[in-house]
């Protein structure tokens, strides 16, 4: 063979050695199918194609590479059309979460997958009935709250410290708490409660984990790599986890993500806000879960978006201009919002009703700068603290003032109040289910006021003032009444107050205090010094509601300290003043259920007590008898007793004992 003769066979199979051959894929993985499209001329398909991609680029990493009407022989729509997705994994999300989505009035459209077609034109005419599965009910993780002790009214608290983690149960009556489930690097950073305690969650490296039942099993796994906050629905249908990610894709976004909690599946990813803009949570629920939101940022208006689609309100946002904060009430689908004057504006804050948007309530403020929303846990009462500058008689004198508006949201034509305090606010808080608020307000720390008023038919009177106060924060029973004065992160001060009758139970103190945190049933309250901020002496503190130590232990390294949450009540406010008015009669019965209690633990303890006697003493009868046994063995060994017989002797001791003494008058004869 020559250089000039050809060598073409040799080189491809060469080549092919190199370079697999190319494979085709003939599927339509990516392909869905959209039926009932409205009937369009060829004027009008770009403007259809233009509003199809709109709606179904509209999830989390979906890219729309090309849409395909299809045309009758007048050019006009046959009412589907073929789009092709980038993924396939987009075309399944599409399949499932964009079905029966309603483009207006007369047009709901339908999706299924390209693929699903082969399959349904193969289908077997000849019906197979399915396996039969065997039944496997899943866990009710409600089940603690039908516990003979929760039924008995204890509560359940987790705590974290060094590597463990114990969840316990709060039986105070035997005098300290009762570990339930002790575990190991259970977590990696700290542990939560989910809204109605029916899950506990723990943080790992690449997402987080569920836990609850009876048996503490994992209920669902959460991927979402670096994860550090979660933030629950109110009903626990949902939840959000946040990671923080230096640059994320604003196509594919991966730093808040949305899940549905029973199935695990994820909803919804976005982007995070700029870090100086950040806050948790980074999005509000609304009452019943129907619906989360959060501010544009370029503050044009309020982004709404529905459950479980996770699609905008009306496919668009919520406008108002200049809009600085928002907030829904807890029990209704309502939502309040505070936009800051500029002049020569006013500012304004609106309640308005979700879905319909409508102005339920408006109210003008000139000069105000700031608003915080208060609302009262039964959504009935929303305060609104408004910061505004009020310049003096001389430009140098400037003085801050706070004034509040509060809105009567249940009642018809949703009246305003206004009403103003002195000095700066340092803490606000309304009671639970209660119509009091509690405020603590002044200039310097040492020297602060706290005042009570009471919202009543047609004003809002101060009921009681605490002055010359060294507290700082505020925590109210979740029964409402009393109240717990705190001075976190100092000194540690505490004053128990009840409101009904507008007296102080006393004061206590836990020096370098954290946190603070009431049980449910508002029986006990429980203060703890975290290792997170605090290095020494850390532990908690358990105090009965007026301000006795029930229970005290320090942790090395103690991180964390939270009561388990109960579901919301299911009784009215009725039912519950009849059962305050008939609490005697019942108090009897829990009385006496508590001595039989109480009983049943002794007698189990001195059961125990005398078993460990009886066996001691069978322990020394049987020595005995084995060293009596042995005597014999002894005395032809040449051993004998340690003590000799004749080196016994008794010691007598005469003791004289004064028992009585009586004085007789003997007569003098002389």
């Amino acid at each position: 063979m020559t250089i000039f003769d050809s060598d073409e066979e040799e080189l491809v199979t060469t080549l092919s050695d190199f370079e697999p051959p190319v494979q085709i894929d003939t599927s339509f993985n990516k392909f869905i199918v959209v039926d009932n499209i409205p009937i369009a001329p060829e004027a009008k398909h770009e403007k259809l194609k233009s509003i199809l991609v709109k709606i179904y680029q509209n999830r989390p990493g979906a890219e729309v590479v090309g849409i395909h009407l299809a045309l009758d022989a007048q050019r006009n729509t046959k009412g589907f059309a073929f789009i092709e997705y980038s993924k396939k994994e987009s075309a399944i999300d599409a399949a499932t979460s964009l079905n029966n989505y309603p483009l207006d009035k007369s047009h709901t459209l339908k999706v299924n997958l390209l693929d699903d077609f082969s399959k349904f034109a193969n289908f077997e005419e000849n019906y197979k009935p399915p396996t039969r599965e065997d039944f496997k009910p899943k866990p009710n993780y409600n089940q603690w709250l039908s516990d003979s002790k929760a039924l008995k009214g204890y509560d359940q608290f987790v705590t974290r410290y060094g590597d463990y983690t114990d969840i316990c149960w709060n039986e105070m009556h035997v005098g300290k708490p009762m570990v339930e489930k002790s575990s190991v690097s259970l977590t990696s950073s700290y542990v939560q409660w989910s809204n109605t305690g029916s899950y506990l969650v723990t943080f790992h490296p690449d997402g987080i984990a569920l836990y609850g039942g009876k048996e503490w099993i994992q209920v669902n796994l959460f991927e979402h790599r670096g994860v550090q906050l979660v933030d629950f629905s109110p009903e626990d249908k949902y939840l959000i986890t946040f990671a923080p990610i230096a640059s994320d894709n604003p196509n594919s976004p991966k730093s808040i993500v949305v899940w549905d909690v029973r199935s695990g599946k994820k909803l919804r990813s976005f982007l995070a806000p700029p870090k100086e803009q950040f806050t948790w949570p980074a999005f509000q629920w609304s009452a019943k879960d129907k619906y989360i939101a959060r501010i544009e940022q370029l503050e044009k208006g309020i982004n709404i978006y529905e459950t479980p689609s996770m699609n905008l309100l009306d496919d668009k946002i919520f406008e108002v201009k200049g809009i600085k904060d928002f907030s829904w009430s807890p029990t209704d689908l309502s939502l309040a919002y505070f936009v800051p004057a500029n002049d020569p504006l006013p500012a304004k804050i609106c309640l308005v009703e979700m879905p319909s948007k409508k102005l339920l309530a408006e109210k003008s403020i000139w000069g105000a700068t700031d608003a915080r929303f208060h609302w009262q846990n039964e959504g009935a009462y929303l305060c609104v603290k408004t910061d505004k500058i009020a310049t003096g008689k001389t430009k140098k004198e400037k003085i801050p003032t706070t004034s509040f508006e509060l809105f009567r949201t249940h009642e018809p034509n949703v009246p305003i109040e206004s009403f103003e305090i002195q000095y700066a606010i340092k803490a606000f808080s309304w009671e639970p289910r209660g119509k009091r608020i509690c405020i603590i307000h002044g200039e310097f720390k040492m020297n602060m006021f706290v005042s009570f008023f009471e919202v009543q038919k047609t004003s809002i009177k101060l009921i009681s003032k605490l002055e010359n106060r060294k507290l700082n924060t505020i925590f109210w029973s979740p029964r409402g009444t009393l109240v717990l004065l705190a001075n976190l992160g100092d000194t540690g001060e505490l004053e128990f107050y009840n409101t009904q009758d507008c007296e102080s139970y006393g004061t206590q103190e836990h020096l370098q205090c954290t946190g603070v945190d009431w049980n449910p049933s508002g029986r006990y309250v429980t203060t703890f010094v975290s290792h997170w901020k605090v290095q020494t002496d850390t532990g908690f503190n358990i105090w009965s509601f007026n301000g006795d130590l029930v229970y005290s232990v320090l942790k090395d390294r103690f991180f964390q300290f939270n009561w388990r949450p109960r579901p919301k009540f299911m009784l009215t406010n009725k039912e519950i003043n009849q059962i305050k008015q008939n609490i005697k009669k019942y108090q009897e019965k829990f009385d006496k259920q508590d001595e039989d209690d109480n009983k049943a633990i002794q007698h189990i303890e001195q059961t125990r007590l005398d078993n460990l006697m009886k066996e001691f003493l069978s322990f020394l009868q049987k020595g005995e008898q084995e060293y009596q046994a042995l005597e014999p063995t002894r005395k032809q060994l040449g051993s004998y007793e340690d003590i000799d017989q004749n080196d016994i002797y008794e010691s007598i001791e005469t003791i004289e004992e004064l028992i009585d003494v009586k004085t007789i008058v003997l007569k003098k004869i002389n």
